[in-house]
C-alpha cells in the first residue's frame, strides 16, 4: 500500500502514465537453496543457467501451462528464484515444484527461517530496518544511490545530509545472548551510555551466532567496535562486524 499510494501521488498530470494494480491477480513462490535450478529445471524448458539468467535478472518462463515472471533473487541468500504467477495457476505449479523436488529433499520453509537467513545477509526488513523515519545514507546503502543522478525525488536532502553529516548508521552486531536474542528497540550501550537502537535480532544458525541489526553513532560503526545490547533487562555483550555475515562474495548466490 505504501509503494501504491507512493506512485499514484506521483503520477504526471499530464496522463501520460498510468497505474493499475494486479495485486489480486498474481501470486509468488519462492524457491530456494543449492538445488534451486535442478529443480525449476525439470519442471521448465528455460534456461537457467547463470549466462542465460543471471542473478539479479528477471524472464517470463513457463511451468506446465501456466506462463509467469521469474525473479532470479530471493530473501534468504541462497541460489533461487522467485515466481510471480497468476492465483488461478498457483496451487498447481506448487504441487510441480513439490513432486519435482521430492528426491532432492524439498520442504517447505517459514518464517522465522527466512528471518534467520535475512538476518545472516544483513537483509533490511521494511517497516523494521527500513522506515521513512531513515534515509539511504542512514541505513547504510549508499552503494544503491548515485548522487551525481539529478532530477530524483530526496536528493538535495541527502546532499545536505552528506554535508552535515550523519547522527546514526546501521550496522551489524554479533551479540553474546544468553537465552533471547535482542528484541526490536532494544538499546545499544558503550560505557553506560545509549549510542543507538535495535531494529531486528534473531539467531544466524549458519554462523552459531545471535545477530541484530542497529541503529548506532557513526563513529562506533568500524568492525570491532565493542558495544553492548540490552535484552531483557541485561546488557550483554555485542561486537560491529562487517556486513554481510554470510557468504560475503555471494557466491552462494552467483551459484
Amino acid at each position: 500500500w505504501h509503494d501504491y499510494q507512493w506512485m499514484r501521488q506521483h503520477l504526471p498530470d499530464d496522463g501520460s502514465v498510468g497505474l493499475t494494480n494486479v495485486t489480486a491477480r498474481f501470486g509468488t513462490l519462492i524457491l530456494a537453496g543449492p538445488k534451486a535450478r535442478d529443480v525449476l529445471g525439470r519442471i521448465t524448458s528455460a534456461d537457467l543457467s547463470s549466462d542465460a539468467f543471471p542473478w539479479l535478472s528477471a524472464q517470463p518462463i513457463e511451468v506446465g501451462f501456466s506462463s509467469m515472471l521469474a525473479l532470479r533473487i530471493n530473501y534468504v541468500g541462497e541460489l533461487g528464484w522467485e515466481l510471480h504467477i497468476p492465483v488461478e495457476n498457483m496451487v498447481a505449479v506448487y504441487e510441480a515444484l513439490m513432486e519435482a523436488g521430492a528426491e532432492s529433499g524439498i520442504t517447505d520453509f517459514g518464517m522465522y527461517a527466512m528471518e534467520s537467513l535475512r538476518l545472516e545477509k544483513c537483509y533490511r526488513s521494511w517497516k523494521v530496518d527500513l522506515t521513512q523515519e531513515y534515509t539511504p545514507l542512514e541505513a547504510s546503502l549508499d552503494r544503491f544511490i548515485r548522487l551525481n543522478k539529478t532530477g530524483f525525488i530526496g536528493r538535495e536532502a541527502l546532499l545536505a545530509q552528506q554535508r552535515e553529516g550523519l547522527t546514526q548508521r546501521l550496522v551489524p552486531l554479533i551479540v553474546d545472548a544468553d537465552d533471547a536474542d535482542a528484541p526490536a528497540c532494544a538499546g545499544v550501550f558503550q560505557n553506560g551510555e545509549r549510542v543507538g537502537l535495535v531494529t531486528s535480532g534473531g539467531y544466524g544458525h549458519a554462523l552459531g551466532h545471535s545477530i541484530a541489526l542497529a541503529y548506532v553513532r557513526p563513529d562506533l560503526t568500524e568492525p570491532g567496535t565493542a558495544l553492548e545490547v540490552e535484552i531483557l533487562g541485561d546488557r550483554r555483550p555485542a561486537v560491529v562486524a562487517t556486513e554481510p555475515l554470510y557468504d560475503p562474495d555471494n557466491a552462494r548466490l552467483k551459484a
